[in-house]
């Protein structure tokens, strides 16, 4: 699997327009991989995770095509990850070519809010799914893992996404894990990559996110469960905050010690 990642910030982005800190100015000031718009993944260029602000300036400015994807795993309501309007742009009167008709799966908050009308319009259909869940689409198996985030007000999903050869965890906006998200990712077995959440830097994620004790604790725990195998398996930090008080280059070198790379907009990577 090619696995993009279209943007690797929280939900006020890095840097965020209103900031002045010390991790937005330096993004001012350094540009590249400093800069980060609110995350989304692209696989294989036909499954896509989460339609946030972001989804057009970064596919456009990594000359990204998104036609073609027939799968959409979005992980919860929240703005940064959710933006119904998106879906609005794949109507024939915005677009002039066909576009391969693409399933939502999301919870059951978040599909609640499409109209029915973008069935036959934009070329969609859609299906609630909840953590425990499994099932195919196109070529990917997905199983639905439950995330520790939005203090019950919503349902927040992460995904385990399968294609007979390689297997990745994306888990974005959780908190430490719950003993029903390890009971299912046991019953998944190892993985090939773990994309986690590590929004709060060196502060903590409390509770809702992981910070970077977090990221190390939940990393340890993977590895006694024998879903993480050291050397065989790549963990890759995602979904920052400038408030979490780190630059890309001062997360690189922390994260590096304890064997885990850092996600940066544009990052490809093959598994």
């Amino acid at each position: 699997m090619q696995i993009v990642f279209l943007g690797t910030a929280a939900a006020e982005a890095i840097p965020n327009v209103f900031c002045r800190c010390r991790v937005c100015e330096t993004a001012r000031r350094l540009g590249g991989v400093e800069i980060r718009g609110r995350s989304a993944l692209l696989v294989n260029d036909d499954l896509l995770i989460d339609l946030g602000p972001d989804l057009f300036a970064s596919g456009n400015r990594l000359r990204k095509y998104l036609g073609g994807v027939h799968t959409i795993l979005i992980t919860h309501r929240h703005e940064d990850h959710w933006v119904l309007q998106n879906l609005l742009w794949r109507r024939p009167s915005f677009t002039s070519t066909p576009l391969t008709e693409a399933r939502v799966f999301g919870a059951a908050d978040v599909v609640a809010t499409i109209p029915r009308v973008l069935a036959e319009d934009a070329a969609l259909s859609w299906q609630a799914v909840s953590g425990g869940d499994q099932w195919q689409s196109g070529e990917y198996q997905i199983t639905a893992v439950p995330a520790t985030h939005g203090g019950g007000e919503l349902e927040a999903l992460l995904y385990v996404v399968a294609d007979g050869r390689a297997r990745f965890l994306y888990g974005t906006d959780t908190g430490p894990l719950s003993e029903a998200a390890w009971d299912i990712l046991r019953r998944v077995g190892q993985l090939d990559l773990v994309i986690l959440d590590a929004t709060a830097g060196v502060k903590s994620g409390g509770g809702g996110h992981h910070g970077m004790e977090d990221v190390l604790a939940t990393r340890a725990r993977m590895v006694d469960e024998g879903i993480i195998v050291p050397g065989e398996t790549t963990m890759i930090a995602h979904h920052f905050s400038h408030n979490g008080l780190m630059t890309h280059q001062e997360l690189v070198e922390a994260y590096g010690q304890h064997d885990i790379k850092v996600a940066f907009d544009g990052l490809t990577l093959e598994i």
